[in-house]
C-alpha cells in the first residue's frame, strides 16, 4: 500500500503510527538522495508493508508492484491525483487497482472529491483523459486556484455549493465533448 501525503510532517506522524502498529514502512520524499529513494523503493517492494510518501513519489517512478494507495492529503488538481494513480496504474499491472481517498466530511476536500468522482468519474477514466476534460478550464486558470476561489469567495456553504456545481457542469460538458471525440474517432480510425 502506498500512502501518499503532501506534507513531510504528515509523513513523519504517519510512519511514526504504522510503525507503533507494527508495520514495516519505507519512506519516500524530497530530501532524500537518489540512491536513498532507489533504496526505499528496493525495500518497499521486497520487504516494507506500506511506501508513505510525498507528493515527489508521484512523478516518474514505477510502482506497479503495488496496487493499493491512500490518499491522506487529496490534492485539489485531478491532475495531481492521476499523476499519483499513474504509479501504480501502468503497462505491467496484472492486479485490480485499488485508490482509497480521505476527506472529512464537510470540507472543500469532501466537495471536490464529490465533483471529481460523482460528476466527471475520474477514477474510472483512462490515464490521460483527465487532462482532456480539464481542457479549456486549465487554459485559463489553474483548477487548485478556480477550487480555492469558490471555497475563499462565498459567502456560505450554499454560495460555494453553487461555484463548484458550476465547475462541475464544466467539466461534464467537456467529458460529452471527449466521448464524442473518442467516438469519432473510432468511426474513422
Amino acid at each position: 500500500m502506498i500512502v501518499f501525503t503532501k506534507y513531510k510532517s504528515t509523513q513523519t506522524f504517519l510512519t511514526s503510527v504504522l510503525q507503533k502498529n507494527g508495520f514495516k514502512v519505507a519512506e519516500f520524499h524530497g530530501g532524500l538522495k537518489r540512491k536513498e529513494k532507489e533504496a526505499q523503493v528496493a525495500y518497499f517492494k521486497a520487504d516494507a508493508d506500506v511506501l508513505v510518501s510525498t507528493e515527489v513519489g508521484g512523478e516518474g517512478r514505477n510502482l506497479q508492484f503495488c496496487n493499493g494507495m491512500v490518499n491522506f492529503d487529496l490534492p485539489w488538481n485531478p491532475m495531481a491525483i492521476e499523476q499519483r494513480i499513474g504509479r501504480i496504474h501502468r503497462i505491467g499491472q496484472k492486479r485490480d487497482v485499488v485508490v482509497y481517498n480521505l476527506a472529512a466530511k464537510g470540507t472543500i476536500e469532501d466537495y471536490i472529491l464529490n465533483l471529481l468522482d460523482r460528476k466527471i468519474n475520474m477514477f474510472e477514466l483512462v490515464v490521460g483523459e483527465v487532462d482532456a476534460i480539464l481542457g479549456d478550464i486549465e487554459e485559463k486558470e489553474d483548477f487548485s486556484d478556480l477550487m480555492m476561489g469558490a471555497w475563499v469567495k462565498s459567502k456560505d456553504e450554499a454560495e460555494m455549493e453553487k461555484e463548484l456545481d458550476q465547475i462541475g457542469e464544466k467539466l461534464l460538458e467537456n467529458k460529452r465533448k471527449l466521448a464524442k471525440q473518442k467516438k469519432l474517432d473510432e468511426t474513422l480510425f
